[in-house]
């Protein structure tokens, strides 16, 4: 069969710069370490916001996203990340830079875990040889991990990439990122069976199981986050003619983790991070804090 595809835009992309772009729209100054280009950037990612400070160690992937009204389909082109390990990042970052670096973050994110090969790895090393370097501040830094659909990865794995977690915890208050279809999928590998349709049952059992510090699962209807404080439930915002689709749960990221950092219980940081997403959907740019708010002022009425 033959199909005509058009494009209709070009755009950075990518989780780690999706969300830096969303976090640092936001106010955030962020420390980004990624494949941006090397041995220069990409030209693509000096759109970032100028509070984003990029460290790259390799080429960028790629990929064609193919977007429907209800849905979309990706397809990935990211050979080179697959070649880069931590002993890479290592020798082109530095060691004494990554240290710096997450030593002096009040939060820091992995994310695209099952996207990359060499993510786990890149998780033991920082377990290894940057983490236990620094003094830990009295209050311990906030993680956010967004593992990113998960199809392509063994039960294996995943529940390596599981484990791993609860030894972040030494360091960190963990919050566990998931999407409605990552929350199946990590269900099974965890239970053995089909997930609980219900989006809070489902989420409950894995928060249970996993023992992380903050559980969030995002649908494009609700979502939901788990703590010892209990279990929260914010509906999201019905966008009618999106914009676009791809990198709103980035968008959702960023505004849950914007909003951890100001310190808010975890029902309105869904709210918030809820809101980010739709503006994001809305008109295709990750909003800036005061559009969060004044559409936030908005719905209210």
């Amino acid at each position: 069969m033959s199909l005509e595809l058009e494009e209709i835009s070009v755009k950075l992309g990518g989780n780690m710069p999706n969300l830096a772009n969303a976090l640092g729209r936001l106010g955030a100054t962020v420390n980004c370490i990624g494949a941006l280009g090397y041995p220069q950037l990409h030209p693509i990612f000096k759109t970032l916001p100028p509070v984003c400070q990029l460290y790259s160690f390799a080429e960028p992937g790629a990929a064609t996203a193919l977007e429907f009204t209800d849905g979309k389909i990706m397809f990935a082109q990211i050979d080179t990340l697959n070649q880069m390990g931590w002993n890479k990042i290592k020798s082109i970052i530095g060691i004494d830079t990554l240290i710096r670096l997450y030593q002096e973050a009040h939060l820091f994110c992995l994310v695209n875990w099952s996207e990359i090969d060499a993510s786990t790895g890149i998780w033991e090393g920082l377990l290894q040889d940057v983490l236990p370097q620094y003094a830990i501040r009295g209050e311990k830094q906030i993680a956010f991990f967004d593992l990113s659909d998960c199809s392509k990865q063994s039960n294996e794995s995943i529940t390596h990439a599981l484990k791993l977690l609860t030894q972040f915890q030494q360091y960190s208050k963990v919050i566990l990122g998931l999407n409605k279809n990552e929350a199946g999928k990590i269900y099974r590998v965890l239970f053995g069976k089909t997930a609980d349709k219900n989006l809070r049952h489902l989420g409950e059992s894995i928060f249970k199981k996993l023992k992380v510090d903050e559980l969030v699962l995002h649908s494009s209807k609700e979502a939901f986050a788990f703590s010892k404080e209990g279990s929260f439930v914010a509906p999201g915002f019905f966008i009618k003619n999106p914009a676009i689709s791809t990198g709103a749960g980035d968008n959702f990221n960023a505004g849950f983790c914007i909003a951890k950092l100001l310190q808010l219980d975890p029902g309105l940081s869904l709210m918030f991070a809820n809101a980010v997403a739709a503006l994001y959907v809305k008109t295709g740019i990750s909003p800036q804090l005061t559009d969060s708010i004044h559409f936030l002022e908005e719905m209210e009425k």
